[in-house]
C-alpha cells in the first residue's frame, strides 16, 4: 500500500475515533489486540460503580407546616438536620447489588435507609415524633447505552433515577388526636423521601458511571 493510501486509511482511522463519543470517556486506545478498551469496565465492576455510587448518600424531607381542623402543625423542623443552614429530616440510603440488562441499559437493585425521625409540633399538644422504620427501597436506572466501536458498549446518558419505597413500619407517641393529621402525613413523607432520594443520587451516579465502556459483554 502506497504512502499516500496509507495516510488515508489513518486519517479516515483517528477521524473515526475523535469523532466518537467514547473519545469523551478518555477511551482512545484498545488493550493490545483485544477488543476491548484499555479503560473499559467489566459488567461486575461497572455494577459495584452503580451500588458505590448510591451506597450512604443522604436526602432530606423537608420542613412542612399546615393546619388540619383547626390544629397548626409544623414537621421536621431539625435545624441543621440536612445539613449547615438547612433544617428537615436526613434520610440516609443504603443500596444492595444492582443486576440489569446491558445493552438495553436497564438496571434494579435493592437497597435500605436508616430509620427517619419526624418531629413533630404543634399549636395544641406537646411535641411528639413519628418514627419511620425498617424501610426497603428499590432503585432503578435506565442509561442509553450506545456502542463503543469494540466488544462493548459505553453510558452516554442516563434518565432520572426512581427510587421507590417499598416496605415500612410506623409508630408515633402522639397525642391520638392526631391520628388523621399522622395518617394523612406519612404517605406524603414516603412521597417525598422517594423524590429527594432520586434527586439526591442523580449527580454521583453521573459522575461515577456515565462516559464509562463495558466490555466485553460476552463475559459475565
Amino acid at each position: 500500500m502506497s504512502r499516500i493510501m496509507h495516510r488515508v486509511v489513518l486519517a479516515s482511522v483517528l477521524s473515526s475515533v475523535w469523532a466518537s463519543p467514547a473519545f469523551a470517556s478518555g477511551l482512545l486506545m484498545h488493550n493490545g489486540f483485544e477488543a476491548c478498551w484499555v479503560s473499559a469496565k467489566t459488567k461486575p465492576q461497572f455494577l459495584e460503580l452503580v451500588r458505590a455510587s448510591i451506597d450512604g448518600t443522604t436526602a432530606c424531607i423537608p420542613v412542612q407546616s399546615g393546619s388540619q381542623s383547626g390544629i397548626g402543625y409544623t414537621i421536621c423542623n431539625v435545624a441543621n438536620g440536612c445539613g449547615a443552614g438547612l433544617a428537615g429530616c436526613v434520610v440516609s440510603m443504603q443500596a444492595g447489588p444492582f443486576s440489569g440488562d446491558f445493552v438495553a441499559g436497564h438496571f434494579t437493585g435493592p437497597g435500605t435507609t436508616s430509620d427517619i425521625s419526624v418531629p413533630v409540633t404543634t399549636t395544641v399538644f406537646s411535641p411528639c415524633t413519628i418514627s419511620l422504620t425498617a424501610i426497603s427501597l428499590g432503585y432503578t436506572l435506565d442509561y442509553l447505552m450506545q456502542t463503543d466501536g469494540s466488544d462493548g458498549v459505553y453510558s452516554d446518558e442516563l434518565s432520572t433515577p426512581v427510587v421507590a419505597i417499598g416496605s415500612y413500619a410506623s409508630t408515633n407517641n402522639c397525642n391520638p388526636v392526631l391520628a388523621n393529621l399522622i395518617a394523612g402525613y406519612v404517605p406524603q413523607a414516603i412521597a417525598a423521601a422517594e423524590t429527594n432520594a432520586a434527586t439526591a443520587i442523580e449527580p454521583g451516579l453521573r459522575t461515577d458511571t456515565l462516559d464509562r465502556s463495558i466490555c466485553p459483554l460476552s463475559a459475565p
